[in-house]
């Protein structure tokens, strides 16, 4: 009880830490441009299509009566041009729901544009089944697995994204954001017990070797944190705010943090559950027994980040190696976007690979009986 009670305040404490630090809130940016109004409108009719003269690809141009489903126009029919890049799936039917933006000039003329297909409604629905899947395969623990999802959700909307904007350092605040994250959603998701204590201190230590080698890898690496047109997008955007090296060292804290919870609750509890199948095995034996489930995990989990690393720049790599410019193969592999994507997996497995022996060794020290100790 006693040990339930003094994690319990070490929750509350967390918790409102987090609480009492006020978000900053984002540099207000001016575009430079009238703020466009956007809302829904579904295509009535194709009036008839055209070639855009100014477009290398020669694409075909549609002329669509759309009416305006909500906002200031609600109601008015509107015809307006739209370019499909002669993209089959962007092209648009009768019936197609699109958001329209509306942009009024200093003389009070009004222009309207297609921005994309609507697609929350469908969205959502998906999202509804998914959680009740979740539920009903999962049961309580996947209640609180959304409850840790949506903790981790607040912490970064609330306190990671406002505090870069306001211009702090973006590793700084992500490595305060995921320890907050990890303190809650941990707990949310698993309950008060010894083993999840011991995932939570290991999970802790292998983020503070994540932070370090991160910083390490990309400083030896020459990784400015450029490679993608957003990020140059964002420094300029933010009028040079934002750290972008920062950055992105602050995305490998974040995106390890995962992998590194996974292993940690997992690899606990199956070394507390080892000790009560036989209460005979001694804290080495364990250690060793955790050690042996721990590397076919660990070796599994840094597949998969290499894989998610992968596939989340997969058009990327494909764009490189098409080749359309002729680089020299040595040229390729040297490109920042290529070992960006590196870099992050290097600095995420070495957390990984720090942390099975630590939650190993702890979590069979307090598992096994003190009669059996070596």
């Amino acid at each position: 009880m006693v040990f339930k009670l003094k994690l319990f305040c070490f929750f509350l404490f967390c918790l409102s830490f987090f609480l009492i630090v006020s978000p900053a809130s984002a540099q207000q940016v001016s575009p430079g441009q009238p703020t466009p109004e956007f809302m829904k409108a579904q295509v009535m009719r194709v009036e008839g299509t055209k070639i855009n003269p100014y477009s290398d690809y020669k694409s075909t141009i549609e002329t669509l009566d759309v009416t305006v489903l909500n906002g200031s126009d609600a109601g008015q029919s509107i015809q307006v041009n739209y370019d499909s890049q002669n993209i089959s799936d962007l092209t648009l039917n009768t019936g197609d729901t699109v958001i329209l933006s509306k942009t009024v000039n200093s003389s009070g003329k009004p222009t309207y544009s297609i921005e994309d297909k609507y697609r929350l409604t469908p969205i959502i629905f998906i999202a509804i089944a998914f959680i009740v899947l979740v539920i009903l395969v999962a049961g309580w623990k996947g209640i609180t697995s959304f409850a840790g999802l949506g903790l981790s959700l607040l912490v970064i909307f609330s306190y990671i994204v406002p505090q870069i904007l306001s211009g702090q350092d973006p590793l700084t605040v992500c490595m305060t954001g995921a320890t907050i994250i990890l303190v809650l959603t941990t707990y949310a998701a698993h309950g008060f017990s010894k083993q999840t204590t011991i995932a939570l201190c290991s999970t802790l230590l292998a983020l503070i070797l994540t932070y370090l080698i991160s910083q390490l890898v990309v400083q030896l690496s020459q990784i400015t944190g450029y490679a993608d047109e957003n990020d140059i997008a964002i420094h300029f955007g933010t009028q040079h705010l934002i750290n972008v090296k920062g950055l992105l060292l602050g995305g490998i804290i974040i995106g390890t943090l995962g992998a590194l919870n996974d292993i940690t609750t997992t690899q606990a509890s199956t070394v507390f559950e080892f000790a009560k199948t036989d209460s005979n095995l001694t804290r080495k034996q364990l250690f060793k027994k955790g050690l042996i489930v721990g590397r076919e995990h660990v070796a599994s989990l840094i597949n998969t980040l290499v894989l998610a690393y992968a596939g989340s720049s997969l058009t990327v790599f494909i764009f490189l190696f098409y080749n359309s410019s002729y680089y020299p193969l040595w040229v390729i592999l040297n490109s920042e976007t290529l070992n960006e994507e590196l870099m992050r997996t290097i600095a995420g497995t070495t957390g990984l690979l720090f942390v099975v022996p630590v939650v190993s060794f702890i979590s069979a020290y307090f598992a096994a009986k003190p009669i059996k100790s070596v």
